[in-house]
């Protein structure tokens, strides 16, 4: 439980690092765009998104969509729990390869739809391979992102967060690791035909969710579908009975 709350909170840092990294370029380069516009960056193989909503009340929802083509096929990734006056942000943790459309709809209180311009970003599978494993979109990472949108001194809590935070570089695993094609997970053993191993995965509060008991070939694809919900997963490999590794996969 404390390993997968440590980690959580390392990427919540990292997540932060990264928001206000680029708030503070956009402040030397002008000021966050105000809707329909809004800026789009990638940092790392992770998107975020930034802009300031004029609405004073009635906003009821913020919404974030993307899709594949920019015309069609648009499906909402999370929600922007900020929905009041002024700047606010949306991070995308483990975008699509290739190109990635965005738009922000405000669903106001009267049942109106507002929908942003359309913006993308295009990632590669080779940037995606090297995303740092940090939650994925969820309501707290969210959540902790707007909570300090608002700064007027972006840098300077860059430069606190900076102190507080360790290492945010998870080291992959050469065994067990996100294949950021498919979104599966790979399983590489090469003396599996010959040694005993087992794999356990365990969720963020510690609950074991799947397991494998005999891995019997040396190369498995496991299919994500096996996981309930999106997120960060701890997995344990055993070898003749004994914990050979430990590590986390993202699924997404």
């Amino acid at each position: 439980m404390k390993q997968i709350q440590s980690v959580s909170i390392k990427g919540f840092i990292y997540a932060l690092l990264l928001l206000f990294s680029f708030q503070a370029q956009a402040q030397e380069e002008g000021p966050t765009p105000t809707l329909p516009d809004f800026n789009a960056v990638t940092k790392d193989g992770i998107n975020i998104l930034s802009f300031i909503n004029p609405y004073e009340n009635g906003v009821k929802l913020i919404t974030v969509q993307r899709s594949a083509d920019s015309n069609y096929n648009f499906t909402t990734i999370g929600t922007v729990p900020k929905t009041g006056k002024g700047a606010a942000a949306f991070v995308d943790p483990h975008p699509m390869v290739g190109k990635n459309w965005y738009r922000i709809v405000l669903e106001f209180g009267s049942g109106i739809d507002f929908k942003s311009n359309l913006k993308s970003l295009y990632l590669d599978s080779a940037t995606i391979a090297k995303q740092k494993l940090i939650p994925t979109s969820s309501e707290e990472l969210q959540k902790v992102i707007n909570q300090n949108t608002s700064t007027e001194s972006p840098k300077q809590i860059v430069n606190a967060v900076e102190k507080q935070a360790q290492a945010v570089t998870y080291p992959k695993s050469k065994y067990v690791y996100t294949n950021p094609f498919s979104g599966n997970i790979n399983i590489e053993l090469p003396d599996a035909l010959n040694t005993n191993y087992s794999i356990e995965f365990y969720d963020a509060s510690k609950k074991k969710v799947l397991t494998i008991p005999r891995v019997n070939e040396k190369v498995i694809i496991l299919d994500k579908r096996n996981f309930n919900q999106l997120g960060l997963y701890q997995f344990t490999i055993f070898k003749e009975h004994k914990e050979f590794e430990k590590g986390y996969v993202t699924i997404f």
